[in-house]
């Protein structure tokens, strides 16, 4: 078997990992439910004192697919953006806390849909889990997420929001202070005017566990 082979046999393993991931976080919750368990959390967080938060942060290659269910149109795009995390964290055991993140969608202006402009963006925030397979090892790890989402259609549509959830595997290689961290993840989002949005999001992140 060659080394192709092998690397594709791994990607699509990732893949269907996260795709069941996904239809097992996948919540139906409303955006100010969200948005309170988020404002609960770090009013928790900023309380107590003992606590080190920790920002991490890894940038994101997506392929944006958008479905408009009302108006029968199905278009894949392409995206990126970095995703920010400010959370508690065990270097290579766990982490958990508050994620931030935009996806700017490189889509032009569509005929089928005038309510929406070229270069629409997707920002999210929300709650992230991240945890080993075997602690202080690093190697693969999982990371779990839901989300409160706004898409900027720039267009007649304004702003449209929704609930979604994340599903990432990934493998991250320890080199002395610095981790280097590579995931394959699945993001699927349910917005206002039945719109959904399922992205395919490979991502890299470099963590400078020692320093901050």
């Amino acid at each position: 078997m060659t080394t192709g082979t092998n690397f594709n046999a791994a990607y699509d393993a990732a893949d269907n990992c996260t795709t069941n991931l996904m239809r097992t976080i996948m919540i139906k919750t409303s955006c100010k439910q969200i948005s309170l368990i988020i404002v609960l959390w770090l009013s928790v967080v900023s309380s107590a004192n003992a606590l080190e938060l920790k920002l991490r942060a890894r940038e994101h290659f997506d392929t944006v697919n958008v479905r408009f269910t009302e108006q029968d149109v199905d278009k894949t795009w392409s995206g990126i953006g970095p995703t920010i995390n400010l959370w508690l964290e065990e270097a290579y055991q766990y982490s958990v806390g508050f994620a931030f993140g935009i996806i700017f969608i490189d889509n032009p202006a569509l005929i089928e849909i005038p309510r929406i402009d070229e270069n629409m963006e997707l920002w999210k925030q929300g709650i992230e889990v991240k945890y080993y397979a075997i602690p202080k090892a690093g190697g693969i790890f999982f990371r779990l997420g839901v989300s409160s989402n706004t898409l900027k259609t720039k267009g007649s549509w304004g702003e449209l929001q929704g609930m979604g959830a994340y599903a990432g595997i990934g493998w991250e290689f320890q080199f002395s202070k610095i981790g280097l961290a590579f995931e394959q993840a699945k993001r699927q989002v349910n917005l206002e005017n039945s719109i959904e949005i399922v992205t395919t999001s490979p991502s890299i992140g470099v963590h400078l566990y020692s320093y901050f």
